[in-house]
């Protein structure tokens, strides 16, 4: 298809999703979905990554479509979105790979010390995943993000005292989850 029908559907498409057109949305995923996905792969370099992008890209893709100025932009405004979900997927890969490297830093060199592994990894990012999501935020950002207590207060809306409480009963579940895991 030429460029010009090609934006020519895609307004039409995006002027259908904008007055809640069911059809035309499962059009647009129809049509954009492989290509996303190949685009959210090639990006991250991982599929299972690039698939949780692009659930997150049909989430906010449906939630933001009335807001979309320019409808012919369609494709573009998708690409977007993929793109700045797979940014913020490198950050959050980049602020663990910081935790592992700090964490394997303060570890002793002796011998016979306990040793921090790729599967000590997995097993706190398993662990993580278990916690309830006021509790994973505060340690995400207090310890992945290294944000002192009142910034991590300011970004998740809570009193300073809230946080401290919230990443105390965070360390103990993460503490009681990582104990059990090692016994399984």
């Amino acid at each position: 298809m030429n460029t010009t029908a090609q934006r020519t559907r895609d307004a039409w498409l995006a002027l259908r999703c904008q007055m809640g057109d069911g059809d035309a949305f499962r059009e647009l995923v129809a049509e954009m979905e492989r290509p996303l996905l190949y685009f959210a792969t090639k990006l991250l370099g991982d599929e299972d990554g690039a698939l949780d992008v692009l659930q997150k890209t049909w989430l906010r893709a449906f939630r933001m479509v009335r807001q979309l100025e320019e409808p012919q932009q369609l494709r573009a405004w998708l690409y977007q979105i993929v793109r700045g979900l797979a940014v913020d997927e490198f950050r959050k890969r980049a602020s663990v790979q910081r935790l592992e490297q700090k964490y394997a830093e303060q570890q002793p060199e002796a011998g016979d010390e306990p040793t921090f592994n790729q599967e000590d990894a997995a097993a706190v990012h398993r662990a993580l995943d278990e916690l309830e999501p006021r509790l994973r935020e505060v340690l995400l950002l207090h310890f992945l993000e290294d944000l002192p207590i009142a910034e991590v207060a300011v970004i998740v809306g809570c009193p300073e005292g809230t946080v401290k409480s919230r990443l105390h009963h965070g360390k103990r579940l993460l503490r009681t989850l990582l104990r059990r895991e090692s016994h399984d």
